[in-house]
């Protein structure tokens, strides 16, 4: 009788674990749209390096685009891997909004003052900004360590610590204006 008691016990409690299972994986997709937004609408979005963030939105604010009477837009291809900006971001402290872009031939129709590459080569780099020249655009990597071809900023990812370089010839070549204080913070700059 006793055995008969606990495993109805034993059953009740699984039945009850599992109840609770499934109610946890149907409300999964909410709590990831809360937290990721991105996330459920398939955007790369996950926290992945706060350092990345914080670069990209100094460089950004330190940026002036010739002619621009709006807040400028960042565009992040989806083969980023170390930003976690959600579509449509603007704050405050980020004086800029975010657009995810699902493949590199977005660029030429979407408003794009800043480009985020993501795992595009240097050379990839090179050739999509060439078919951009003309536009004032500002293009960062996170894929181009040498920094000698491609993207205007570099990010350098090291261990824990995460670090920029500066193209200068892309930059001369950007159309855009950066502060001089940010270059001197750059990895060859702080030299």
């Amino acid at each position: 009788m006793l055995f008969k008691l606990s495993s109805a016990c034993g059953a009740g409690a699984l039945l009850s674990l599992l109840q609770a299972l499934r109610h946890f994986l149907c409300a999964l997709p909410l709590l990831l749209l809360f937290y990721y937004p991105g996330a459920v609408a398939g955007e790369n979005f996950s926290p992945k390096d706060n350092q990345a963030n914080r670069i990209v939105s100094g460089i950004i604010s330190f940026t002036h685009w010739p002619g621009l009477t709006q807040a400028p837009q960042l565009c992040i291809l989806s083969s980023a891997q170390h930003l976690s900006f959600p579509s449509g971001h603007q704050a405050v402290a980020a004086p800029f909004s975010v657009v995810w872009l699902h493949d590199a031939s977005d660029v030429a129709s979407t408003r794009c003052d800043a480009l985020y590459f993501g795992d595009q080569s240097p050379q990839q780099q090179t050739a999509l900004l060439s078919r951009l020249q003309g536009k004032a655009l500002l293009a960062i990597a996170e894929n181009n360590p040498e920094c000698t071809i491609g993207a205007a900023f570099c990010l350098i990812f090291t261990g824990d610590h995460t670090a920029f370089s500066v193209n200068l010839d892309s930059l001369a070549r950007s159309g855009v204006r950066v502060s001089p204080d940010v270059l001197l913070l750059s990895r060859k700059g702080s030299k």
